[in-house]
């Protein structure tokens, strides 16, 4: 029996893991096989967060119908309660459990195997297949290397107890355990780090001030990483153009390859290369230097490419912010842009309606939201230190599914809430983390292929540990409470760690109360107070270089603003003085359109048809400077017998005489 819910689930989350991966990568530029993959391990990750709600449903109407079951078989009287219902969203245990085999093999096999390899291909500065495949090896080779020096470990120490025999499900449930550990260790900072920062961010953005004093501090820093980035790319032009030098003296497998390097700049980039005047020239340009030399343009490029839009998109916040402040203490309710053009979207709505969702609803709407927000990141922490006490139960998400195990929707949109707050505030913590420019994820289509595959391998580790942590905090698994039940599908195939103990019985259930320690830490602003002590700039309200970033970054606003008013005013009078000529030419065209129209009469009129007159046509003289019209009055008749005198009489009309002066025709 399969669900009409588990359709529209499956189609949902692989359109929103496309509208991500579309809003952060670059489909257009990014390799095909580079883009697929990110999708597949994003959707797989987002996947668990949907339909796990629906197996939690589906178990709970199983274990109802066994305890029903039993209890007929126990009673020597008939039972006159109702029989258990079938959920809505019912979807068989088979399918559910090929459903999950599907799911967790393959992100495991991406984050393990493919990603990596994947992720060294893509930084590669070979220029062939074979070559950036071979650089992948090696590049992977401690990395495969560890893994093995692990399984040895573990294989060993199975090999030393008695009581153990290895078979294909003993061997199943150690990789899990490995992956599942390394999972719940990276959960513990991923988590408790996001339990704290996201409702923290929602209530620091409905305050108008300090928003618009982040953005000045975010745009002074930008400033810094852009002029970083066009040092970095004058030194990589500048050794590539010192290789172009001895393009001459290279063979032509180095010429190529050099050729490939220079195609990957933008053309600016290129004119800017061949205006550049180097004295310096390189004794030996080799295989390896052009490699290196790849590796480096293609970092500087994205780095460059980057810091742009991202500086670009900072002081449009900046300035919107400002707006917002400036409208709000204005005492009118009224809007007021800076630029007009940013008011495309209101204008068919009226302004005031725009003053109050800018200026009154976006700021009280974050603050609701952040205040539900802490309301659930207590209640996760409360549950993660006490989720493993059985009597009296003091998890909330244990109570919780507890009272509502008789009504499925309910259970299933606690469920759905839980995993998805849960999911949002690891997911923020990987989206917002950055590793130098090695790790970097950036919207605007300007992440990576790097940082991309990065981050589908953090989220296929990090999903399948924190679905088994959301079912202890629920009492859905058998190793928490101690107690016989039926499991979930999903817990069926991610198995129990049985075969080590330790790991079992000590990490995977206590080490998460490592998340209470994580937010404490991140609610006193340790790490960001560190980063700032080590030289990473942070934000720090009391502190005085950052008051001194966010000085900096209000001067870079207010002369950006300058440049961009020029811009749209050298536009606006390009703009007029195009229409102006454009009427004018509309002007002059009409003027000699009804001229020749006026020809046009006169030539088909009585006088023309009379035989007794033979007059000459009339004479169309364009003025082409003036775009005037001038018809003069037609030539006389050359009549035998009296055409000297017509010519006379003809001449004495003032109307039809010929101009004698210069300006007699004006």
């Amino acid at each position: 029996m399969s669900s009409w819910q588990l359709g529209i689930d499956l189609v949902t989350t692989f359109l929103l893991a496309s509208y991500l991966l579309f809003r952060y990568g670059n489909w257009y530029k990014h390799h095909v096989f580079v883009t697929l993959s990110v999708l597949v391990a994003w959707y797989f990750s987002l996947l668990f967060v949907f339909v796990l709600p629906i197996d939690i449903s589906g178990t709970a109407y199983r274990q109802c119908v066994d305890w029903a079951n039993s209890t007929l078989q126990n009673s020597t009287t008939n039972s006159t309660e109702p029989p258990c219902t079938v959920p809505p969203s019912y979807v068989s245990a088979s399918v559910m459990t090929n459903l999950w085999r599907v799911v967790y093999w393959t992100s495991q096999l991406l984050t393990w195997l493919i990603l990596p390899m994947m992720q060294s291909y893509v930084q590669a500065g070979e220029f062939t297949i074979k070559g950036k495949l071979r650089s992948a090896l090696l590049d992977n080779a401690i990395y495969y290397g560890s893994y093995l020096f692990i399984c040895g470990i573990l294989l060993a120490y199975i090999a030393v107890k008695p009581d153990l025999e290895l078979d294909w499900y003993k061997l199943k449930a150690i990789a899990s355990s490995a992956s599942n550990t390394w999972g719940l260790f990276l959960l513990v900072f991923m988590l408790g780090y996001g339990l704290i920062s996201v409702p923290l961010t929602l209530y620091t953005s409905s305050s108008e001030r300090r928003s618009l004093n982040v953005a000045y501090f975010k745009v002074a820093k930008l400033s810094t990483e852009r002029s970083s980035a066009e040092e970095a790319i004058d030194d990589v032009i500048e050794t590539l153009q010192l290789c172009v030098k001895s393009t001459n003296s290279l063979p032509p497998q180095l010429a190529n390859n050099l050729q490939t390097i220079v195609s990957t700049l933008p053309v600016e980039l290129r004119e800017k290369m061949a205006r550049r005047r180097v004295n310096e020239t390189i004794n030996e340009v080799n295989d390896k230097l052009l490699v290196k030399l790849h590796r480096n343009v293609k970092r500087a490029l994205q780095a460059f490419n980057r810091t742009e839009t991202q500086y670009e998109r900072a002081i449009t916040h900046a300035i919107y912010l400002e707006d917002v402040e400036r409208s709000l203490n204005s005492g009118t309710r009224i809007f007021k842009h800076t630029f007009e053009t940013s008011r495309a979207f209101w204008n068919h709505l009226p302004n005031s309606f725009e003053w109050f969702t800018r200026c009154v609803v976006h700021s009280y709407g974050l603050k609701v939201l952040s205040l539900m927000c802490w309301g659930l990141s207590f209640m996760i922490i409360w549950s993660e230190v006490t989720f493993f006490n059985k009597s009296p139960v003091l998890s909330f998400f244990a109570l919780l599914l507890n009272s509502t195990r008789s009504v499925y929707p309910y259970m299933e949109f606690i469920c759905t809430l839980t995993i998805a707050y849960m999911a949002t505030c690891a997911f923020y913590t990987i989206f917002k983390i950055r590793v130098f420019n090695f790790y970097y994820i950036s919207s605007s289509h300007q992440t990576d292929e790097y940082s991309l595959i990065f981050a589908g391998m953090l989220l296929c580790r990090l999903t399948p540990p924190l679905c088994l942590n959301m079912l202890s905090l629920f009492h859905l698994d058998s190793h928490v409470i101690n107690k016989r039940i039926l499991e979930t599908s999903y817990t069926q195939v991610m198995g129990h760690m049985d075969v080590i103990t330790l790991i079992s019985d000590g990490f995977n259930v206590y080490f998460p109360i490592g998340i209470l320690l994580v937010s404490i830490m991140t609610w006193f602003r340790v790490g960001s107070r560190i980063l700032n002590k080590i030289g990473f700039q942070q934000f720090l309200p009391d502190d005085e270089i950052a008051t001194e970033l966010v000085n900096e970054g209000s001067q870079l606003v207010i002369r950006e603003k300058r440049r961009r008013q020029r811009t749209l005013d050298n536009a606006d009078r390009a703009t007029r003085k195009y229409h102006s000529r454009a009427d004018a030419r509309a002007s002059a065209a009409e003027s000699a359109n009804v001229a020749v129209e006026n020809l046009r009469n006169l030539s088909t009129g009585d006088d023309m048809n009379d035989p007794d007159d033979n007059f000459y046509s009339r004479v169309l003289i364009e003025d082409s400077s003036s775009s005037r019209v001038r018809v003069y009055g037609t030539s006389p008749p050359h009549s035998a017998t009296s055409s000297t005198t017509q010519h006379h009489h003809y001449y004495q009309n003032p109307d039809n005489a010929p101009p004698r002066g210069l300006f007699d025709d004006v």
